[in-house]
């Protein structure tokens, strides 16, 4: 079994009052109509110009939507969420705080948790005794997510912070402040399953739109591997020019934003030192 206590990493918010779905379906990238008292959803708050403000896992409970985002961004999500409040709108923003604990490869565990009902899909949940039982991120693997009181933190055998780093860079899952913030916008962190293309307007579309429809991403998220150990926040080069910057490292394996042209599954790219480094994979979350 794997356990990660994941409460300093996800930031919980909650909001509340008779349009909230309405209110984040018009804040937000992600599609949220008719969405079931059991069912989660990725969204992304952007800017005008498209820039990542929070990736938010929505779930809808049936009397609030509690969106699990990141825990360095909840302050600043929740303010900006206040300040789009109409008037007229039936909004309340709650800062909301609860244990977040990750349960990996260990089906058993969390079966005796659930009563053996356990959720189907990714981003799905079954509620029990004032507790989540959430079905993980599809990229993260066979995992789920437990959402609680407190004390549930100390009632498993918890890895430290890095294993959860290593954990999500091996699993090519973004994270904030790394390759979730203003610096980029979704479609270059691969959240397409974020972005809806079809729904109303919302803060941010007309230029996400805009990128899909010419097809004019700058940049991409790619999952990388070196020769030797990786540091975050060192250049990529091909053939001495600058191509894009590692944002995450763990030891060989990292992640990066790397301009389009040269984003292709084993690209040779190299770091100022002269360390080579290839692209495993695109993200695509």
């Amino acid at each position: 079994m794997v356990c990660f206590d994941l409460t300093p990493v996800v930031g919980c918010i909650l909001l509340r009052g008779s349009s909230r779905l309405d209110f984040l379906q018009r804040m937000s990238t992600g599609d949220l109509r008719g969405m079931q008292a059991d069912e989660g959803r990725f969204t992304v708050l952007t800017t005008p110009i498209g820039r990542m403000v929070d990736w938010l896992i929505v779930l809808a409970r049936p009397d609030a939507l509690l969106l699990l985002g990141s825990a360095g961004a909840r302050a600043k999500t929740a303010r900006w969420l206040r300040k789009h409040i109409f008037f007229n709108d039936d909004v309340l923003v709650e800062e909301f705080d609860t244990a977040v604990i990750g349960l990996f490869d260990e089906p058993t565990l969390v079966a005796e948790w659930s009563g053996n009902n356990l959720p189907a899909q990714p981003l799905s949940y079954v509620a029990e005794n004032g507790r989540l039982l959430m079905r993980a991120p599809a990229a993260l693997g066979n995992g789920y997510w437990l959402i609680g009181e407190p004390e549930l933190r100390a009632r498993f055998p918890l890895e430290p912070a890095s294993a959860w780093e290593a954990y999500r860079v091996r699993c090519a899952y973004p994270a904030f402040p790394n390759e979730i913030s203003e610096e980029y916008l979704p479609l270059e962190a691969g959240l397409w399953s974020a972005v809806s293309f079809s729904k109303g307007c919302y803060t941010g579309q007309e230029v996400l739109a805009r990128m899909e429809s010419r097809g004019q991403i700058a940049k991409k998220l790619c999952a990388l591997r070196a020769e030797s150990e990786l540091v975050s926040g060192e250049r990529l080069l091909h053939e001495g020019a600058p191509v894009g910057q590692v944002t995450s490292a763990v030891g060989e394996i990292g992640l990066g934003y790397v301009r389009t042209p040269w984003c292709e599954v084993n690209k040779q790219l190299e770091t100022p030192q002269g360390t080579r480094v290839w692209i495993t994979a695109l993200v695509r979350v």
